[in-house]
C-alpha cells in the first residue's frame, strides 16, 4: 500500500506536505483503517527514499489534523473513524506552503514562450553550439539579478538545475569543516549537509539578524568554514537585517576567514527596504556567496538556482557551457514582457495581503506574539493564552494549515509557527482573516 505514495520533487510542495496529503487521504478512503500502526520512521523513510526528517514532519502534520495519534515507545497509530464513503470535505487553506498560485502560471505561458523560441531560432533552440545561448542566458540573469541589489559579473555567475550537487561542489572546496545557519531555517538544506558528515551549528537570530556575539564565541574554539544566512525577509521569521549587523558579520567574515552564503531569494518581498544591500554587494564580491532560487518564485517545477561567487572561488567551481532546451526557455523567460507582469503581479498583490493581515495580527495582540512585523510573505507567531497545538487545531478547524515550527529548528519543540500568505488569493484571504480574529475567543 505505501509502496503506490508517489512524491515529486519537482512539485513546489514540501515533500512533507505531499506525504502527509498522501497519507491522509489513504485515512480518508479507508485504506488504513482506525487504529492501524502506520511504518515506523526509519521503514517509511526507506521505503520510499526519502530524509527521516520529511517522514517526522509530516507524522506531525497528520497529529495536528488529529488523524493519527503518536504513542511514545509504540508508535504512530490511525485515530479518526473511517467511512468508505467520506463526505467532501471543505477545502484546506494553505498557509503552510511558499509556492505560489498555480494560476500565475498557466500552461499558455509554456505554449506561448515556446512557440516564440521555435519562430524565432528554428531548430537551433535545440543545440547551442557556439555557446551563445549560454552567454545571453548569463547576461539575463545577470540584469535580474542587479534589480534585486546584486552587481556580478558573467564570470562570477552560475546557473543550475540541482542546487544540491552544485552545494556539494562548494563544500569540497572546504571539506571537514563546521556551517553555521540561522537557529530558524530551512531544515532541508541543513539535514542535507548534516546527513554529509558536515557539523551544523544554529545561531540565534535577534530581530536585526544573527548574534554576532554568540557566533563571535564560537570562532574561538569551532573551525567555521561557511556561515549561511537570509538577509532579506528571513523564513521563517521574516526579519530583515539591519546595516550594522551586516557590516559587522562581514567584518568577521573578513577576519576570520570564512565565506558567507547569502539567500537573497526573497528580497523582492523586503517591503521595509527602499534599496537593497545584499552582503554581495557590500563586500564587493570577496566572502559572500549570493544564493537565489528564482524557481522557488517564478518558474516552479524547473528548479533553477543563481550563484553569484566571490572572486577566490570562481575557478574553483566548474560551469556548464552548453544551453539546452530548458535553459533556452530561461532566457526567453527572463527576456519576456510575461516575466516582467507575472513578478510586478505577485510582489503587488501579496504587499496587499502583508498590509491587510498586519493591522489584524496587531490587534490581536493580547492574544498572539508576532516575533517580527516586517513579515511581508508570512508571519512566526506563537499565542500567548495557550499552547501552539491549541492555536493550530482551532485553525485547522476553519481549514487553515500553518507550517508548525519543529519544521525550521533542529530543537525539538518551538513555541512558534508559521503563517505563509503565498497561497492566498482574494476567495480565501477574508476566511484566514475570519480565522484568525477567532483567536480572540481561546484561553487558557
Amino acid at each position: 500500500m505505501f509502496c503506490t505514495i508517489h512524491l515529486s520533487k519537482s512539485d513546489p510542495t514540501p515533500l512533507y506536505i505531499q506525504l502527509a496529503n498522501a497519507l491522509a487521504h489513504l485515512i480518508k478512503t479507508g485504506d488504513l483503517p482506525n487504529h492501524t500502526k502506520l511504518p515506523t520512521i526509519r521503514t517509511l523513510s526507506k521505503k520510499l527514499s526519502i530524509n527521516r526528517d520529511t517522514v517526522v514532519n509530516a507524522y506531525k502534520l497528520l497529529e495536528n489534523q488529529g488523524l493519527v495519534t503518536a504513542y511514545v515507545g509504540s508508535g504512530t497509530y490511525v485515530s479518526s473513524p473511517q467511512t468508505s464513503t467520506p463526505s467532501t470535505p471543505a477545502q484546506t487553506i494553505s498557509c503552510s506552503s511558499l509556492s505560489f498560485n498555480k494560476n500565475y502560471f498557466p500552461p499558455s505561458l509554456i505554449t506561448k514562450l515556446t512557440q516564440e523560441m521555435i519562430n524565432a531560432e528554428g531548430w537551433n533552440v535545440f543545440s547551442d553550439p557556439l555557446y551563445r545561448g549560454h552567454t545571453t542566458l548569463k547576461q539575463n540573469i545577470c540584469e535580474f539579478l542587479k534589480s534585486v541589489g546584486v552587481n556580478s559579473s558573467s564570470s562570477q555567475l552560475r546557473y543550475t538545475k540541482d542546487f544540491l550537487n552544485f552545494l556539494v561542489d562548494l563544500l569540497k572546496t572546504h571539506p571537514n569543516s563546521t556551517i553555521c545557519v540561522e537557529a530558524y531555517h530551512d531544515l532541508s538544506y541543513s539535514s542535507f549537509l548534516r546527513s554529509l558528515g558536515f557539523k551544523v551549528i544554529e545561531l540565534p537570530l535577534t530581530q536585526d539578524g544573527i548574534d554576532l556575539d554568540y557566533l563571535g564565541q564560537l570562532l574561538q574554539t569551532e573551525h567555521i568554514s561557511f556561515v549561511w544566512v537570509s538577509t532579506y525577509v528571513q523564513n521563517p521569521t521574516g526579519i530583515s537585517y539591519n546595516l550594522e549587523t551586516k557590516k559587522n558579520l562581514l567584518e568577521l567574515a573578513r577576519k576570520h576567514q570564512f565565506y558567507i552564503i547569502e539567500d537573497g531569494t526573497l528580497s523582492d518581498f523586503a517591503y521595509t527596504e527602499n534599496i537593497l544591500l545584499p552582503l554581495y554587494t557590500l563586500d564587493d564580491a570577496r566572502q559572500v556567496i549570493y544564493i537565489y532560487h528564482f524557481s522557488k518564485l517564478y518558474l516552479p517545477s524547473v528548479q533553477y538556482s543563481f550563484i553569484a561567487l566571490p572572486h577566490g572561488l570562481c575557478k574553483k567551481l566548474n560551469e556548464p557551457t552548453t544551453c539546452s532546451f530548458n535553459e533556452r526557455f530561461l532566457q526567453y523567460y527572463l527576456d519576456s514582457s510575461i516575466f516582467s507582469s507575472i513578478r510586478q503581479d505577485i510582489v503587488e498583490t501579496h504587499y496587499h495581503h502583508f498590509n491587510t493581515i498586519l493591522p489584524i495580527l496587531q490587534e490581536l495582540a493580547p492574544y498572539i506574539e508576532l516575533y517580527s512585523e516586517q513579515g511581508s510573505l508570512f508571519f512566526w507567531i506563537k499565542p500567548r493564552l495557550v499552547s501552539t497545538c491549541i492555536m493550530e487545531k482551532f485553525l485547522l478547524q476553519s481549514h487553515i494549515l500553518l507550517a508548525p515550527g519543529e519544521l525550521f529548528t533542529m530543537k525539538s519543540k518551538c513555541l512558534y509557527t508559521r503563517l505563509s500568505l503565498a497561497h492566498l488569493n482574494d476567495s480565501t484571504l477574508p476566511l484566514v482573516i475570519e480565522g484568525l480574529k477567532g483567536l480572540a475567543t481561546l484561553s487558557s
